[in-house]
């Protein structure tokens, strides 16, 4: 777990590329919005997945959650389960569930980690989130993730902040692009951490009426806690224009955005946190599908702006 842009995926993806060969992994995906992103990218890298959108675990943790764990446990049978919680969700309900009635008889709960990228604990948006807050508190294994780009006093203040979280971290970490040893998945889950905000957090999802090239219904809004997510999958056809579709979704203004595209240069993953873009190649998808997530209610402009980067055709490479 770990807030929006610690560095939740790059991490999983870096989890699974250490999976023994003999071994089979899944990986149950949480994302704030209804256009799942990190469910195609984690089966490019060979594990099963299954997506709980539209919201957080905490709010979905009923029967959605039930029957997507039941699904991998009784059709899969993994022999590791990872969860992936949407940076906006609030984990006690999903540990909570885990560790109770059925689930608590089929599996063996381990150490929960969490990401934390160290220049946020100067930013009260964040250390005054109660979702940040009690990730950290829950979390057995707190990381300090992206720390070759944090000055000396955020890691300092990472440190005060983990060495005082009680009771006593099972692991204190630092590394960058979410290398994390595998081992750790292995290490013993405390039963006895508390979340300070145990009641925190009840996400609404809201429909808005701007479709992109489809119909609206795979469009949505959804909002939590100030954030809103606004996505969409594409038509299996669209092939959008790599350098266009570059210089506008470095130009929106946005906490988060993940999106993947099928280009006339390949299929790309679109990555940006706080205003910093990264785009590496993946393999093709069934759809080229894009989520935002910010503060401001900025939509209105993004479906057209979309389209206009829409091109005629990709090239046989895709």
């Amino acid at each position: 777990m770990g807030f929006l842009g610690a560095g939740k995926t790059t991490a999983i993806i870096n989890l699974l590329k250490q999976k023994p060969a003999d071994e089979k992994w899944a990986v149950l995906v949480n994302e704030f919005g209804q256009v799942g992103i990190d469910g195609a990218i984690f089966a490019a890298h060979g594990a099963i997945v299954r997506e709980v959108p539209g919201g957080c675990l905490c709010c979905a943790v009923g029967l959605p959650f039930q029957v997507a764990v039941n699904r991998l446990l009784t059709e899969v049978k993994p022999d590791r389960l990872l969860i992936e919680p949407t940076g906006l969700g609030h984990p006690k309900r999903v540990f909570d569930m885990l560790a109770g009635g059925y689930f608590r008889t089929v599996l063996d709960v381990r150490a929960s980690i969490c990401l934390v990228d160290p220049r946020k604990l100067s930013d009260n948006r964040y250390t005054s989130h109660e979702n940040f807050i009690d990730q950290i508190a829950l979390s057995d294994v707190l990381v300090a993730n992206k720390t070759d780009l944090a000055d000396k006093n955020a890691i300092e203040s990472f440190e005060r902040w983990a060495e005082g979280s009680r009771p006593c971290k099972t692991m204190i970490a630092q590394t960058v692009q979410g290398q994390l040893d595998v081992a750790w998945l292995d290490l013993t889950r405390n039963p006895e951490r508390r979340a300070a905000f145990p009641n925190a957090h009840h996400a609404e999802l809201i429909p808005t009426d701007e479709g992109i090239l489809t119909n609206k219904d795979q469009s949505r809004l959804n909002a939590a806690d100030g954030y809103q997510s606004y996505g969409t999958v594409f038509p299996e056809q669209s092939c959008f224009d790599y350098v266009r579709t570059t210089r506008l979704l470095k130009q929106l203004k946005a906490e988060r955005i993940k999106a993947v595209f099928a280009t006339d240069k390949g299929w790309f993953i679109f990555n940006a946190v706080d205003g910093v873009m990264t785009i590496v190649p993946c393999k093709p998808s069934a759809n080229s599908r894009i989520e935002i997530v910010a503060t401001q209610n900025n939509w209105q402009d993004i479906p057209l702006s979309l389209t206009r980067c829409i091109v005629n055709s990709c090239s046989d490479s895709n």
